[in-house]
């Protein structure tokens, strides 16, 4: 006789069930939930001219998600990069975690931007202002201000140092009254019919209320289930080659134990 209290694995119905309960609770400040908010472009725009102040501007292009690279193969995915009409750069970013804000983070993606925008023969004059902007959950900066804008200065004459680029602190714990205030309501809000924008009210309704909209967010979110599943099972596989090979098994052996490539196996050894 079965047992009916031993539980089942969890399956796709169940999975989505789950899902479906998660997105009702989900703000424009996750991850998740910000990137498909950002997907319609109108969204993008909108944050834009109210942090930036500038009702004019218009975005002509934007990538979602990207990873840039260094030279040295060190990367940083970008949440948003947007160009506008001017030709001006862009990078919004979500920040949850102080550690994820800090100072030279903010450096890094500024030299990541700058690194990815000349092609070869152009003069360095063609770069474009680049605005890196750090939408935190909290005030990361401690100066308990709604914005703080950040740019290099002459210490002898207290100019600016105008070298276009921008870094850009907004803390989003400041919910006044003011345009931006509301903006940062509308980033924490998880109720379509409780923000102020009638543009992030319309993309948060569709995608939390309408049977399109949820579908496409179950199905990021089972993508973002598998990617886990594949890589606990790739990390249980290397430690079993691990544990293998200190036993005195061949790379062959190892290999179809595991069922992946030598060369998979040889990696993972050489990198121990």
């Amino acid at each position: 006789m079965t047992d009916s209290t031993i539980s089942q694995p969890e399956g796709l119905e169940e999975r989505y069930e789950r899902y479906k309960e998660k997105i009702k609770h989900f703000t424009i400040m996750n991850d998740i939930f910000m990137r498909n908010v950002l997907k319609e472009t109108a969204c993008t725009e909108y944050i834009l001219q109210i942090i930036m102040n500038m009702k004019e501007l218009k975005v002509v292009d934007q990538t979602l998600q990207k990873d840039y690279k260094n030279l040295q193969g060190r990367s940083a995915i970008l949440d948003c990069v947007a160009k506008d009409a001017e030709n001006n750069l862009f990078n919004v970013e979500i920040q949850g975690e102080n550690d994820g804000a800090s100072p030279k983070r903010a450096r890094y993606h500024s030299g990541l931007l700058d690194m990815n925008l000349l092609n070869p023969g152009e003069p360095f004059d063609s770069l474009p202002e680049t605005y890196v902007i750090f939408i935190t959950k909290n005030d990361v900066l401690g100066y308990n201000l709604p914005i703080n804008h950040i740019r290099r200065r002459n210490n002898e004459t207290g100019e600016i140092f105008e070298d276009g680029q921008h870094i850009l602190y907004v803390n989003s714990k400041k919910q006044d009254d003011t345009e931006l205030g509301r903006l940062m309501h509308d980033l924490h809000c998880n109720d379509a019919n409780k923000m102020y924008s009638t543009i992030l009210s319309a993309r948060v309704h569709q995608l939390k209320e309408t049977e399109e909209g949820v579908k496409s967010m179950c199905q990021e979110l089972e993508e973002i289930y598998n990617e886990g599943e594949q890589s606990g099972e790739l990390k249980a596989k290397r430690e079993t080659t691990l544990s293998l090979i200190k036993m005195g098994m061949s790379v062959e052996q190892i290999a179809k134990a595991v069922k992946l490539s030598t060369e998979t196996v040889q990696n993972w050894i050489s990198e121990s």
